[in-house]
């Protein structure tokens, strides 16, 4: 094990910052509301806290508490081994490949891709993020897994992007970690402490998932739901994924999981937290910035994710990632 390093990083932290702190670590940043600055470079972005820890070889924890001044967006150049960050304060929204999802206080995400996959993240202006990530390398991970068997079935998992609900006492430690500082002590101690209990919290049920049940995973959870219920949950689910764009209705989604309308209903919000249409319109706008990211304008794209107005669609774009659709497109 090498001597752990720290680095804490400037009170604010400009585009060019965030752009030279992204060089370092594979990210590339983008600013769409700096469009028409003259200096973008120099506009703040971030005002707090960010340090950065390496507590063991290949094994780096980044604490954040900061505030967000302008809205920006970020995405991944390199690949994951393994990622898990808490959010304890504030929100954001992240997407890779088909998936998506908001990050909300009191959740862990963790996050496995390869080069060829590309994690998207965003983050909206005037909120404030309290945060801690931990970042695998690979050879870390495959010390992990020699140390700890158990954890073997990560060497073979495939892509995710998986969030959990952390449990009380586990949060109030991470507050704890967050909130120290230099004239508290040695934080790695702590910090040492927190990687297995997190890592045993957000990678529990790995071993049993597959690419081909990963629905079925994210309903487990749910103690009410039989077996059979989570199956024919996990058709619907898989239909608004393949087919976004069509004109879904709740009659025939209702069918298919051989439940009521009425019982649809209720049991897929208990499993996935939110209702049937909230689901497809997330997964919608999702499509949508895909589209958007490759060149098609905004009626296209309104029509290819099943907007029958441009009009409906630019509202929904800008309430669930908080610019135009417009905007989005040019920054891209």
């Amino acid at each position: 094990m090498t001597s752990p390093v720290s680095t804490r990083l400037p009170h604010q932290l400009t585009a060019g910052d965030l752009e030279r702190l992204g060089a370092r670590h594979g990210i590339a940043y983008r600013f769409p509301a700096l469009a028409d600055e003259a200096t973008p470079s120099q506009t703040p972005i971030l005002r707090g806290r960010v340090d950065e820890l390496e507590l063991r070889r290949g094994i780096f924890v980044t604490r954040s508490d900061l505030t967000v001044l302008e809205p920006y967006a970020s995405r991944s150049l390199t690949a994951a081994p393994l990622f898990i960050t808490v959010m304890l304060e504030g929100k954001a929204h992240l997407r890779l490949g088909e998936e998506s999802l908001w990050l909300s206080p009191g959740q862990a995400l963790c996050l496995r891709f390869g080069d060829r996959q590309t994690l998207h993240a965003w983050q909206d202006a005037g909120q404030r993020l309290r945060t801690m990530n931990l970042a695998f390398h690979d050879d870390a991970l495959a010390a992990l897994v020699y140390q700890y068997p158990t954890l073997k079935a990560l060497e073979q998992s495939p892509p995710m992007l998986r969030q959990h609900r952390l449990p009380r006492h586990l949060l109030d430690t991470l507050e704890e970690a967050l909130a120290s500082g230099s004239d508290s002590g040695d934080p790695r101690l702590l910090l040492d402490a927190l990687v297995l209990q997190l890592l045993s919290r957000v990678l529990a049920g790995i071993g049993e998932a597959t690419s081909s049940d990963a629905y079925q995973a994210q309903t487990t959870v749910i103690p009410r739901l039989s077996s059979g219920e989570r199956d024919r949950l996990a058709r619907v689910r898989q239909a608004l994924d393949a087919h976004p764009e069509a004109d879904h209705r709740l009659a025939d989604l209702a069918r298919l999981a051989a439940m009521s309308p009425s019982s649809l209903r209720a049991k897929f919000a208990a499993a996935h937290g939110q209702s049937v249409f909230a689901y497809l319109r997330q997964r919608r706008l999702a499509k949508a910035a895909q589209l958007l990211e490759q060149g098609l304008d905004v009626q296209q794209t309104a029509h290819a994710v099943g907007y029958g107005h441009a009009s409906n669609f630019t509202t929904a774009f800008r309430r669930h990632f908080g610019i135009s659709p417009r905007a989005y497109r040019n920054a891209v």
